[in-house]
């Protein structure tokens, strides 16, 4: 690999090391990379598309005023620029000779493949390309959607039922059963190209509920429906010289409540799904049936409805593997640690977490979940354990690429 920088970026409702008091979303993730690579944590805005997800990353990456770019931004209705990052970038010198590793999770990976989208059109006009980004890893992402969205999004076209202000409400108080602080006071918006945020309170409240936020389909909300994935995926690209990683997580079994025979079998939560997502869990195991299918293919094959009941509290598992919604992508198969020798850039591959560690995932365990877990035995170790392995397969993916093809040639 030549890459020796590393990129974490947070999904929906995330948020960045200097909010929250300094609550690490990313857990003891970004130590296990010392001293081979080297580490940055992005803030992106939580509720923000996935393209001004990805052009606030590039201005963080870069170090440049954040750009929506003029076409979009007008289209959208919210302001082209924003906040200047400017010699405060992450890599010196970024390029195809000095690119980077994205990790994203949840709907951070998205962000990631948008971002590598928009390289290679060089949408900033810096001589930019795909190979700029030389892995991408997904981390529990939302690759196809997630049904859960669709208990705030309406079914027919996937656009939040909610005004701004409701969407701002409901990610702060989430946001707060997690952090000891007060997160009104505490967590970035980072709405600032939507409505100024020095307005605080009812008055950039009312600022917000005043754009065309939802009505332009431009926020986090749409674009984690399955009508919002489709749209992306039939955008974004797989490009053949990126590697793309999918870790795959799972914490619910099906079964039946209290093994009572005459009851239908549903997926349920595991026991160790944190307390806050099993409400999630179960809205995703049994709903929504969709009145009006989302894709032109709805049930038929992977996007049969039985087969998004599985989840792990925020996404159904079967969106996590790989791009396929919308239409499809190259893929690789299944299993990374182990088969380094079979994996080829411009494919996608994919793992599951609980059959690495043979215990369940729920969808924040690889991230600061963890830590909210000190009683249950092993997780945190599990979750360093993670990001060990990712940074070794990194660090030895180069030699065992070339020992495959020296035995190739021999044969």
């Amino acid at each position: 690999m030549k890459s020796s920088y590393v990129v974490f970026v947070h999904g929906l409702m995330g948020w960045g090391p200097n909010d929250l008091g300094g609550l690490p979303y990313w857990g003891d993730a970004p130590a296990q990379f010392a001293p081979r690579f080297r580490t940055h944590l992005a803030k992106c805005g939580p509720l923000n598309s996935v393209h001004d997800c990805a052009c606030e990353l590039f201005a963080q990456i870069v170090g440049a005023r954040i750009d929506y770019g003029e076409s979009h931004s007008a289209q959208a209705g919210h302001a082209r620029f924003s906040r200047d990052y400017a010699g405060r970038g992450f890599i010196d010198g970024w390029s195809a000779d000095n690119p980077v590793i994205l990790i994203g999770h949840s709907a951070g990976a998205q962000t990631c493949r948008m971002l590598q989208y928009l390289l290679a059109r060089d949408f900033w006009g810096v001589g930019s390309s795909a190979d700029w980004v030389e892995a991408i890893v997904a981390i529990s992402g939302p690759l196809n959607g997630s049904t859960l969205a669709y208990r705030y999004c309406d079914e027919e076209q996937g656009k939040p039922k909610l005004l701004p202000s409701a969407l701002v409400a409901g990610a702060l108080a989430v946001v707060s059963a997690l952090s000891s602080v007060g997160a009104s006071r505490l967590y970035d918006l980072h709405l600032d190209h939507w409505a100024h945020e020095h307005d605080n309170g009812e008055a950039f409240l009312r600022r917000l509920d005043a754009t065309r936020f939802v009505e332009s389909g431009d926020n986090l909300g749409f674009d984690v429906t399955l009508h919002g994935a489709a749209r992306l995926n039939q955008t974004m690209e797989t490009f053949e010289n990126c590697l793309y990683l999918a870790l795959v997580s799972s914490a619910t079994r099906e079964g039946r409540f209290l093994n009572l025979p005459f009851l239908s079998a549903r997926h349920r939560h595991d026991r160790t799904m944190d307390l806050t997502m099993r409400d999630s869990a179960a809205y995703i195991a049994t709903r929504p049936e969709f009145s009006a299918p989302p894709t032109p293919d709805w049930g038929s094959g992977d996007l049969t409805m039985t087969l998004w009941r599985e989840n792990d509290g925020v996404v159904n598992t079967i969106s996590q593997r790989y791009p396929f919604i919308g239409r499809a992508h190259p893929v690789g198969g299944e299993g990374i640690f182990g088969f380094e020798d079979r994996i080829e850039p411009g494919q996608w591959r994919w793992h599951r977490l609980d059959e690495i560690f043979g215990r369940s995932f729920d969808h924040n365990d690889a991230m600061h979940g963890a830590r909210m877990k000190p009683f249950e035995k092993g997780r945190r170790e599990a979750q360093r354990e993670l990001y060990r392995k990712i940074a070794d397969f990194f660090a030895a993916f180069d030699a065992s690429r070339d020992e495959t093809i020296v035995r190739r040639q021999i044969v």
